[in-house]
């Protein structure tokens, strides 16, 4: 009853007084929701229905099958959730891991052996367009 009152409060505050800060806010609101709602698909629909029924039907299964055993199912449930952890923790550290030892091999070797040094290649100096003389072997043949 209280929940439908202040729903009927903020119709009549959004109808009646629509320029008020409250009014703005709610329709600000109004209007993310709207949005918000424009986005699920079919497949999140899909997802929560069978969530649902999976969830409900887990429950009654742990309250048939008694406190022992649904303390059991507890533990199993946080040690699976630990043990995803850690694993993840350890495939990310090695990865990082990986990538700092290899930068650490590349230095030591860098370090280690030098490299040759690069040897320039020597430009021929091209003729210029304004040279009047011919060629060294047209001067011998003269």
């Amino acid at each position: 009853m209280m929940l439908t009152g202040l729903l009927v409060f903020a119709i009549v505050v959004l109808k009646r007084f629509p320029e008020t800060a409250a009014a703005r806010w709610m329709m600000r609101m109004v209007g993310a929701t709207l949005t918000a709602l424009g986005r699920v698909e079919r497949k999140h629909v899909i997802f929560l229905a069978l969530m649902t029924v999976v969830l409900v039907a887990g429950t009654e299964l742990l309250a048939l099958a008694g406190p022992f055993d649904i303390a059991l199912v507890l533990l199993w449930d946080i040690s699976a959730y630990v043990d995803i952890v850690l694993t993840t923790m350890v495939v990310a550290t090695a990865t990082r891991g990986m990538t700092g030892w290899h930068a650490l091999v590349a230095r030591i070797a860098s370090r280690r052996s030098p490299r040759a040094r690069r040897q320039r290649s020597v430009r021929k100096a091209a003729p210029s367009a304004n040279d009047d003389e011919r060629p060294a072997a047209f001067a011998r043949a003269a």
